[in-house]
């Protein structure tokens, strides 16, 4: 019975995300939802009380996701952990970095996978939907972005502070350059993408895409001989 009544609330969360991605949160209607989903409306509010509780919900999960991608992209042989114990993961495999890995390869291939999983249109078009319905429901919107994006910059800040730490970057607030890195990912194609006013990216766009980024980044946060001749 658990079973069932695990598939029946997925049947649910899966009808509302095509319904709220086809029309809108404010367009989405309850008795839709359940007619997406092949139940009752009856059926439907046993597992949720409301649209909102049901896109709170969505939400949640999607944020879930966010940070368990972003965490497996930037240490793809560390395996994976339940949400709620990564922190500490995060500080055990950053601490194994060393000097010699080659930090230019690191971030092409962490960012290829971030604008594949989160800079597609299909991705974007997710995050229009959450914007609208975060001005109306600010918690959806906090919710999302404090256990999605926020901690996915967490995790990247403390990927680059190790990489100071090793002299492969100059000294600099890692959390600023986790943020100058994101904002290099995304400034060709994101507001575009946003808007809906380009086409999906191929591989090799993204690809050439991310080395521009990549070049400017080490760049910019080159070492400086006082950083090389701190130890």
């Amino acid at each position: 019975m658990r079973k069932k009544s695990g598939e029946r609330c997925q049947a649910i969360l899966d009808a509302a995300k095509t319904m709220f991605e086809k029309v809108g949160f404010e367009q989405a209607t309850m008795a839709e939802i359940a007619a997406t989903a092949g139940h009752s409306k009856a059926t439907l509010y046993n597992y949720f009380s409301s649209k909102e509780q049901l896109f709170l919900e969505l939400a949640r999960r999607s944020a879930d996701r966010h940070s368990e991608q972003l965490f497996s992209l930037l240490m793809p042989n560390c395996g994976s952990a339940p949400l709620d114990t990564l922190p500490d993961q995060v500080n055990q495999v950053l601490a194994l970095l060393q000097p010699s890995d080659d930090l230019t390869a690191t971030l092409q291939r962490f960012g290829e996978g971030v604008m594949s999983n989160f800079l597609t249109l299909k991705s974007l078009a997710a995050r229009r939907m959450l914007i609208a319905a975060a001005a109306n429901q600010p918690e959806a919107g906090r919710l999302f972005f404090e256990n999605g994006p926020a901690k996915g910059m967490q995790f990247t800040a403390q990927f680059f502070e190790q990489a100071m730490n090793a002299g492969q970057l100059r000294r600099a607030d890692p959390h600023v350059a986790a943020a100058h890195f994101r904002g290099l990912l995304e400034s060709e194609v994101y507001e575009s993408g946003l808007f809906n006013a380009r086409r999906e990216l191929k591989p090799k766009e993204v690809k050439a895409t991310v080395e521009r980024a990549v070049s400017v980044f080490i760049r910019a946060y080159a070492p400086t001989a006082g950083d090389l001749n701190q130890d």
